[in-house]
């Protein structure tokens, strides 16, 4: 069996990953035109970004875009059976109710949720794929904003909504300022995600597990060579949703210089695999698996990634013990 299709049979799960970000340039193409939106000469160029700048220009083209409820369920409907295909049991999409709410307030994100819900389920019922939706909420619309995004997602409980998350401008708008958010969110049992030490320092991090109680810190990298933090996140069981692909686009992470992602697994912290934007960065959950085959990392440290994506999940328990059982039974039959 070649690594590829070892790796392609491996049973795992993508935790961090932006609906918005899924979209391939020839779905988008069809949502352009069907909401009667200027499309570029060549779609493609839009997708294929280079740094950060280009990423979030061509991000917010593509949101500004999507409107409406069939939009969300096309890009759902068709990145669980991309992800089904590459071995995938679980994703949960990070979606983003407050940028609807800005660039399309005629928009009701609730209709949307239910769209991708429906969608969702019926990718399940079809291939068994599981999925759940994050509420990702934006660090540059305010505490108000993140606010109106913890109402919605108690009004969504019963759409697979199983978390919210944090993403946006960590520089300028720091963790501590969204305290009484997380603490809310806590209060109502949802789980908790926040983008940490991509493009701000370490101390972003440390905000992020300490103030506002994060069990997921998507990418992390500013933990690299800080045994102290390393220390912390491991005594904490907070898991480091890595985005090596991502981090070399957008430059949080250079390119010369292996990903620190094996650095936190030998410090013991748990480390899952994502692709974060997969269609504006070249990439998916399987070449991220295939990339660090390629660096040298083993079928066993491989393994433990993918179990790692079980264990971090917020998925139920009952849903865990069936892919980690299933996970164990393949690897004992190869």
């Amino acid at each position: 069996m070649s690594v590829r299709d070892w790796l392609r049979g491996l049973p795992k799960a993508e935790l961090h990953v932006h609906l918005e970000g899924t979209v391939t340039p020839e779905l988008y193409t069809r949502i352009a035109k069907r909401n009667g939106a200027q499309i570029p000469k060549d779609p493609r160029s839009l997708f294929n970004c280079h740094d950060f700048g280009s990423f979030l220009n061509a991000i917010v083209t593509v949101v500004k875009t999507l409107c409406r409820p069939q939009d969300f369920a096309d890009i759902a409907a068709e990145y669980l059976v991309q992800s089904r295909q590459q071995g995938v049991r679980h994703v949960e999409f990070m979606f983003s109710p407050a940028s609807i709410r800005h660039f399309h307030a005629e928009a009701d994100p609730a209709v949307i949720a239910t769209a991708i819900h429906e969608e969702c389920r019926r990718a399940k019922a079809a291939s068994g794929i599981s999925s759940s939706i994050v509420f990702d909420m934006v660090r540059n619309l305010g505490e108000d904003a993140a606010m109106m995004d913890i109402d919605l997602a108690i009004k969504c409980r019963n759409l697979g909504v199983a978390g919210v998350g944090l993403g946006g401008d960590e520089r300028r708008f720091p963790a501590r300022d969204f305290v009484r958010v997380f603490e809310r969110a806590q209060s109502i049992g949802l789980r908790r995600t926040v983008h940490a030490g991509e493009t701000g320092d370490s101390a972003s991090i440390v905000d992020a597990v300490e103030l506002l109680r994060a069990e997921r810190i998507g990418h992390g990298v500013a933990a690299a060579g800080q045994p102290d933090i390393q220390r912390r996140l491991r005594e904490l069981k907070v898991t480091i949703d890595a985005c090596p692909t991502s981090n070399a686009v957008t430059g949080a992470w250079g390119r010369v210089t292996p990903h620190p992602l094996e650095e936190f697994m030998h410090a013991g912290i748990p480390v899952s695999l994502s692709s974060d934007d997969p269609s504006f960065f070249g990439c998916s959950l399987l070449g991220e698996y295939e990339a660090l085959a390629e660096q040298g990392f083993s079928n066993a440290q491989l393994a433990q990634i993918a179990r790692a994506s079980f264990t971090s999940s917020f998925a139920d328990e009952k849903e865990k013990r069936i892919w980690l059982s299933e996970l164990d039974a393949y690897l004992s039959q190869t």
